[in-house]
C-alpha cells in the first residue's frame, strides 16, 4: 500500500509588529447597575461614631415621643464622623459584655469593686446623746438591704458599661403611674416600714425620657429627670445614677447618659498585651521543635525504614538533655510591659492586678499600696458617697419615721496597723495625756472622758462619770514615785497617814 505524501500548506506572510495608540476602554452602566449599586449601597451604610444611643426593644413604652435632643444630636454626630479612634466611641452594651468576660477585663473591675467595699464603712454619733442603740439598729437595716454586696456590684458595673443604676423599692407596682412621681425622702413620703429592698439595674434595661437640652443655666441640664425602664417611667430619685467617669455633655446621649466604660478605655492596652502574649508563646512553641537532619535518602536505601526508625531512636537515646534554653530579652520585657500597661489605665499596683510582687534590688510594694489605699479612698468618697447618703437617709425613714442628722457614715480605712504599732500609738497616747495632766493643760476627768470616747482606747464607751484615783504623792523612803505624770507602785501603804497604816 502507498500513501501520497500531501502537499505543504502554503505559509502565510510574516506581520511584523507595529507599536500602535492605547485603546480606552468606556465603562458603561445600565440602569439595572445603578439600582443594584444604590441597594448594596443603602444596605451597608457609612458608620456614624456619635450617634443617640438606641435602648433595645421594649424598653421604652410604645409611642412614648424622643428625647429632646434627638435632633440636635443627629446633626452633631453627622458632623462627627470624621473623628474615628480606638476607645473613643461607644462600643455598645452587647459588646462590652462580651469583653467582660476577658480575666483582663474583669480583673480591673473585681479589684476596684472589692477593695473599695472590704473593709466597708462605720456609723458615728456627733451629738451628745447615747445613740448606740440606733447605731445597731442602723447596721441591721442595712445589712437587711444588702447595701454592701449592691455598693459593689454598682461598682463592677460603671467598669463594665459606664452606668450602674439603684431602684428604691417602696412597694408601687411596676407599671404604675406613681413611679414617675418623685420619690421625697420626708416622713410623710417615706413611712415607716415603707422600704421594701435596693434593687441593682444594668444600663441596658433603661433608657431617659425627659432632660433639659435648651438651658445650660438650670442645675437639671443634661440631667434626666425621668428613665425608662422596660416600660415602666421611673423618676430619677427613685433610681439613682452611679457614674465615675462623665463624658462631655455633647457626648451623654451617645452614652445612654451614662459614663466612659473603664473596661472601654483599657481596651488598647489589653489588646497589645494579648498580641504580645501570643507572640512570645509562639516563639517559645517554635523553639521547642527538634529538627534532625540527616540524609533520609541514603539511611532509606540502604537499610529501608527499619534503618530511618533507628537512625531516630538513636538520636533520641543519647540526646544530652542538659541543653541551654535561649530566650529573648527584648520580647520579655515588652511582655511585662504591656501587663504594667493596663494597670496604669486602671491605677493600681501590679500586685493587685496579677499577684506578682515586684522583684529587683530592693524591691518594695509599701509605698505603692499606700498610694492606692488613697486611690480607693478617693473613688469611696466620690463614687459612694453622694447615693449612699439618701440611701442612709431612707433607712432612718423606713426605721424611725425621720432622719437623725447626729448620725453620719465614715468610710472604714484601708491601711490598718498591727498590734506593735497600734501598741506604740496608745503608749504615747497616754505619756502625751500625763504630760497634759502634770502641767495643769488638763485635769483627770477630762482625760477619762476623752479615753471614754477614742474608740481605738481600751476604755471605748466606759462610763467614766465616776471619781478618778488620786496619783500618788513622792515621799521620802516611801518608794512609791510620780514619774512624767506616770504612776509607779512601791509600797501599797506608802500614802497612807501611820494610824491607817
Amino acid at each position: 500500500m502507498f500513501f501520497r505524501k500531501k502537499p505543504p500548506l502554503p505559509r502565510e506572510p510574516r506581520k511584523e509588529p507595529v507599536l500602535g495608540s492605547a485603546r480606552k476602554t468606556v465603562l458603561t452602566i445600565t440602569e439595572d447597575d445603578a439600582r443594584e449599586i444604590d441597594r448594596a449601597t443603602r444596605l451597608r451604610p457609612q458608620p456614624r461614631t456619635f450617634t443617640p444611643y438606641k435602648p433595645i426593644a421594649g424598653v421604652v413604652r410604645d409611642g412614648a415621643p424622643m428625647a429632646m435632643d434627638a435632633a440636635p444630636q443627629v446633626n452633631l454626630s453627622a458632623a462627627m464622623n470624621n473623628m474615628v479612634a480606638e476607645g473613643v466611641a461607644f462600643m455598645g452594651y452587647p459588646r462590652l459584655a462580651e469583653m467582660a468576660q476577658r480575666v483582663e477585663y474583669r480583673h480591673i473591675a473585681t479589684v476596684l469593686a472589692e477593695e473599695a467595699t472590704r473593709e466597708w464603712i462605720g456609723f458615728r454619733s456627733g451629738g451628745d446623746g447615747d445613740k448606740k442603740d440606733r447605731i445597731a439598729a442602723l447596721e441591721k437595716e442595712f445589712t437587711r438591704l444588702n447595701v454592701r454586696d449592691k455598693f459593689q456590684r454598682l461598682s463592677e458595673l460603671d467598669s463594665y458599661f459606664g452606668l450602674g443604676q439603684l431602684f428604691i423599692d417602696t412597694g408601687i407596682p411596676s407599671l404604675d403611674a406613681d413611679l414617675a412621681t418623685p420619690l421625697l425622702l420626708t416622713p410623710e413620703t417615706l413611712q415607716v416600714g415603707g422600704l421594701k429592698d435596693l434593687v441593682v439595674i444594668e444600663p441596658v434595661w433603661v433608657s431617659p425620657n425627659e432632660y433639659n437640652s435648651t438651658k445650660p443655666l438650670q442645675a437639671d441640664f443634661y440631667k434626666p429627670s425621668r428613665w425608662w425602664v422596660m416600660g415602666s417611667e421611673v423618676h430619677s430619685t427613685r433610681l439613682l445614677r452611679f457614674v465615675s467617669r462623665e463624658p462631655g455633655q455633647m457626648l451623654l446621649p451617645s452614652y445612654n447618659f451614662g459614663g466612659l466604660p473603664l473596661i472601654q478605655l483599657a481596651k488598647p492596652y489589653v489588646d497589645n498585651w494579648v498580641r504580645t502574649r501570643q507572640s512570645v508563646s509562639d516563639l517559645i512553641n517554635g523553639c521547642s521543635i527538634v529538627n534532625l537532619k540527616t540524609d533520609m535518602a541514603a539511611t532509606f536505601s540502604n537499610s529501608g525504614i527499619t534503618g530511618l526508625i533507628g537512625r531516630i531512636q538513636s538520636f533520641i537515646r543519647f540526646r544530652d538533655n542538659r541543653g541551654v534554653f535561649l530566650t529573648d530579652k527584648e520580647t520579655e520585657e515588652l511582655q511585662n510591659q504591656a501587663l504594667e500597661q493596663i494597670c496604669v489605665v486602671a491605677q493600681m499596683p501590679l500586685v493587685k492586678f496579677s499577684g506578682i510582687s515586684p522583684s529587683g534590688l530592693n524591691a518594695s510594694s509599701e509605698g505603692e499600696i499606700r498610694v492606692w489605699y488613697d486611690r480607693v479612698t478617693a473613688y469611696q468618697e466620690a463614687f459612694f458617697r453622694p447615693n449612699l447618703t439618701p440611701v442612709m437617709h431612707a433607712c432612718m425613714l423606713n426605721l424611725w419615721g425621720e432622719i437623725d442628722h447626729d448620725i453620719e457614715f465614715f468610710f472604714v480605712p484601708l491601711w490598718q496597723m498591727d498590734a506593735a504599732a497600734k501598741a506604740a500609738v496608745a503608749k504615747t497616747n497616754a505619756d502625751t495625756r500625763a504630760v497634759y495632766v502634770e502641767i495643769g493643760a488638763a485635769d483627770q476627768d477630762e482625760v477619762r472622758k476623752a479615753l471614754a470616747n477614742d474608740e481605738d482606747s481600751p476604755f471605748s464607751g466606759v462610763d467614766m462619770s465616776g471619781p478618778g484615783y488620786p496619783p500618788l504623792e513622792e515621799e521620802e523612803g516611801g518608794g512609791g514615785s510620780v514619774t512624767g505624770g506616770v504612776q509607779t507602785l512601791g509600797n501599797p501603804a506608802a500614802h497612807l497617814d501611820d494610824e491607817e497604816a
